[in-house]
């Protein structure tokens, strides 16, 4: 399956030609909606060439996003005259993908979509500080994970809101990326959060969360592909001291999951440490800049404004998400070598 899609007044006889009065219908398949491009496609990984053109600024930047506000090129910085390509690797699971092009200045000349072949899939299992945050200002950090991989890495985020350990298997989430996982593939592990809390989701740090946390490295390992424990990331929790205290730094679950990775001998990126590193670094008021802080007003669902401690805007799942790869980089996982 080929789709190339060309924006540009000149007509390209190898290319479907589009213009901004060309709306999305289900008979084309295509077209725009919401200011925003989409193309139905099947459920599956898609390699992804985008072409832009600056004619107006000295420089202009571009940011892309594909749905669900998976960040796949941040912030590119266009010359006056130069033309920009990039190509990136994209999994797609509600079969469309939805190309949303914040720009400054650049223009979208062509936009060409194939089927990928055999990509290296990262399968993300985890809670809301992970997964695809569809609604402002939210943000989980697998959605700006894509950002740093190459042409050939595709993010397969299966994390969920609310989830622990023990409830993203009882759900049948997990299954479901065993259903499609493959040798040569990786899953990240990141769960805490919601294994503390006092309901059914709960799991005991050394008992049942150590369990649980089994089942993925075992299920991943019979399919040949590679487990990667997280720690929780920390949540915005300060002492007295400037340092992040208590709940933010998960108890005793961190270190279960440490223990674990050890008896397994188990990849670890330990997010908990550098984050609450990042936290600590950026201070008490600065780290704010992280989370989901809201005045008054400023979103429509939130009328008396908001302070989360524990959620990210995007511009903290990127932050999160750069870290994340500082460990792929650390723990010398064979993905660096597709880091852009």
């Amino acid at each position: 399956m080929v789709f190339k899609f060309n924006f540009e007044p000149v007509v390209k006889d190898d290319f479907i030609n589009v213009s901004g009065s060309t709306i999305y219908c289900k008979d084309k398949g295509y077209g725009f909606e919401s200011f925003k491009f989409k193309v139905d496609v099947p459920n599956g990984n898609y390699d992804v060439k985008l072409v832009l053109r600056n004619l107006k600024k000295d420089v202009a930047s571009a940011t892309i996003m594909v749905f669900p506000r998976r960040l796949m090129i941040k912030d590119a910085q266009i010359k006056r005259g130069d033309i920009y390509e990039e190509e990136f690797t994209v999994n797609v699971k509600n079969e469309k993908i939805i190309f949303e092009i914040e720009t400054d200045g650049a223009e979208v000349c062509s936009i060409e979509i194939k089927e990928a072949q055999n990509p290296i899939v990262i399968y993300l299992a985890g809670d809301s500080t992970v997964c695809d945050q569809e609604n402002l200002p939210f943000a989980g950090w697998g959605q700006a994970l894509g950002c740093f991989f190459k042409k050939g890495v595709s993010i397969s985020n299966h994390a969920y809101s609310g989830r622990s350990s023990k409830s993203f298997i009882e759900e049948g989430r997990l299954d479901q990326i065993l259903q499609t996982i493959k040798e040569g593939d990786y899953l990240f592990i990141q769960f805490g959060h919601n294994d503390q809390k006092d309901d059914k989701r709960y799991t005991e740090a050394n008992t049942t969360y150590k369990i649980m946390l089994k089942v993925y490295i075992d299920e991943a390992r019979k399919r040949g592909s590679v487990p990667v424990l997280v720690t929780p990331v920390a949540r915005r929790h300060f002492g007295e001291n400037g340092k992040i205290i208590g709940s933010g730094l998960h108890f005793d679950y961190p270190r279960a999951m440490r223990e674990l990775a050890e008896e397994e001998n188990v990849f670890l990126i330990d997010l908990l440490e550098m984050s609450s590193q990042l936290y600590e670094k950026l201070g008490v008021e600065e780290s704010k800049k992280l989370f989901v802080y809201a005045k008054p007003g400023e979103y429509p669902q939130f009328p008396e404004g908001i302070e989360d401690n524990t959620h990210f805007n995007m511009y903290g799942a990127y932050e999160i998400a750069k870290l994340v790869v500082e460990g792929i980089k650390k723990v010398d996982l064979k993905l660096r070598e597709y880091l852009r």
